[in-house]
């Protein structure tokens, strides 16, 4: 009797040290599944993060303002205001500065303000009803007078047409005024004997860019036009007619035009 009195009491304590140590295995295997939960948790979270801050970097790279032209137009920008500082320190002739932002100019001959006013600058990317896009921003940095030229046409390119919706004419469509004209009598035609259609499809314009014309390359000139003070233009730089003719006169072939 005393002998299984002592076997059970051996058995149950056995039991109780097998329960003990489960409970102690059970505990440890679940606190480390727990850790390995929330170590998959926190992966999961920062793989998430991750993914959400690449797929943002990927749609704003996509995106046209944030695109690397943007990025390279902005460093030229800059680039060309250290230039304007440096130039009104040590260059010895008359230059040209131009801001996009706030659309006005300085024309400057050394650390001297000569003349100052507003201008129409690019306006940027637009697009027709068909979904075509242009961007017709003013290239900034520094440039130089390439050539000058006094009474200039303006050639129409397609996108004039294309912008507005319309189809660009046809060799024969296009509505030509008698060179035999002088310009002036020629601008009057354009005016005066053209109705507004016809004027539409003329591809050689008298008297739309003013009476001078200052081309710093790349397609870009500096011409008379309105919308000064705005970001209006195609890329050119529109002037008033007496800013033109004050700038025409003092820049000659090969003086700087920094644009910011």
């Amino acid at each position: 009797m005393r002998t299984t009195s002592s076997f059970l009491l051996w058995l149950a304590g056995g039991l109780l040290l097998l329960s003990l140590a489960t409970n102690v295995y059970t505990a440890s295997e679940y606190g480390r599944h727990i850790d390995r939960f929330r170590g998959y948790s926190d992966s999961m979270q920062t793989v998430a993060l991750q993914r959400d801050t690449l797929g943002d970097l990927v749609e704003r790279l996509s995106e046209r303002e944030d695109s690397l032209d943007l990025l390279r137009r902005e460093l030229s920008s800059l680039s060309a205001r250290f230039t304007a500082c440096t130039m009104s320190t040590g260059y010895p002739g008359y230059y040209l500065v131009i801001n996009t932002m706030d659309n006005n100019f300085q024309l400057r001959y050394g650390d001297m303000l000569v003349r100052t006013g507003y201008c129409g600058t690019g306006k940027g990317w637009v697009s027709n009803d068909s979904g075509i896009v242009w961007d017709f921003s003013t290239p900034g940095g520094l440039h130089y007078v390439e050539r000058k030229g006094e009474n200039p046409y303006w050639y129409r390119p397609d996108w004039f047409w294309l912008e507005q919706n319309l189809r660009p004419p046809e060799p024969d469509e296009v509505v030509m005024i008698p060179e035999t004209l002088s310009y002036d009598d020629q601008i009057s035609y354009y005016r005066d004997s053209l109705s507004s259609s016809e004027r539409l499809y003329v591809a050689r314009v008298p008297g739309a860019l003013g009476h001078y014309k200052i081309d710093i390359g790349g397609g870009v000139l500096i011409h008379y036009g309105v919308g000064r003070g705005r970001n209006v233009s195609h890329g050119c730089v529109r002037m008033g007619g007496s800013d033109l003719q004050a700038l025409y006169r003092a820049l000659p072939v090969g003086a700087p035009v920094i644009i910011y």
